[in-house]
């Protein structure tokens, strides 16, 4: 017989895991999809008495700009620093200042049979890759209308011409297909300004 309580939840399906949902104000093994080492940037730094399962105690906390990682992280918190992370900060970012750290990347991964320091049992812990993360390619975006990979123009980045044509025709264009989709465009504007022009110059003659 299933609880009534169980009966107003969702089953997880697919490939949702345990813990993944888990209640807590920081970052735990749990959080991360195994397998998987998210890249985070940080936000912000703290430093202060936080309560953990072994009670209060004084740590250094950082924060993440990041909400979610797909695949990886369902619910990004902050995450709480031990002396290994700490060192390893310090070492692929030489000073960890608040105003050097802010706005940096960094890689995480689960490392097992990490002694938890208050049971003294092997878990699976949190570790900081010690190495600054590659800088992720963005995918070339390709124009709606031809299908060739959108490149710069001049002043004009491939990104910058996408977006632009994007709020113009609500498609990502090249710039050679925007100029052909323009043009019928201007030519009709310039017919209607001189059909008017010539309105305006008959009205006159008949004043």
């Amino acid at each position: 017989m299933i609880p009534e309580e169980l009966r107003r939840m969702t089953p997880l399906k697919g490939k949702e895991r345990l813990g993944a949902n888990r209640e807590s104000e920081y970052l735990g093994a749990e959080d991360i999809e195994p397998g998987t080492e998210p890249v985070l940037t940080v936000d912000h730094l703290y430093n202060g008495p936080i309560t953990l399962a072994r009670g209060k105690e004084r740590h250094d906390v950082i924060t993440f700009r990041e909400e979610r990682v797909s695949g990886s992280i369902n619910q990004v918190r902050p995450l709480v620093l031990n002396a290994t992370n700490r060192k390893t900060l310090r070492k692929i970012y030489k000073s960890v200042t608040a105003e050097n750290l802010e706005g940096k990347q960094i890689q995480l991964y689960l490392e097992h049979n990490v002694r938890d320091p208050s049971t003294g049992d092997k878990v699976d812990g949190i570790r900081i890759r010690p190495r600054i993360p590659e800088a992720k390619r963005a995918e070339p975006v390709k124009c709606a209308e031809c299908g060739k990979v959108i490149t710069a123009v001049g002043a004009y980045s491939a990104e910058d011409i996408a977006r632009i044509n994007m709020g113009r025709y609500g498609r990502a264009l090249c710039a050679a297909c925007s100029k052909k989709l323009s043009e019928p465009k201007e030519e009709a504007l310039k017919v209607t300004e001189q059909a008017e022009t010539t309105a305006t110059a008959e009205a006159e003659k008949k004043d």
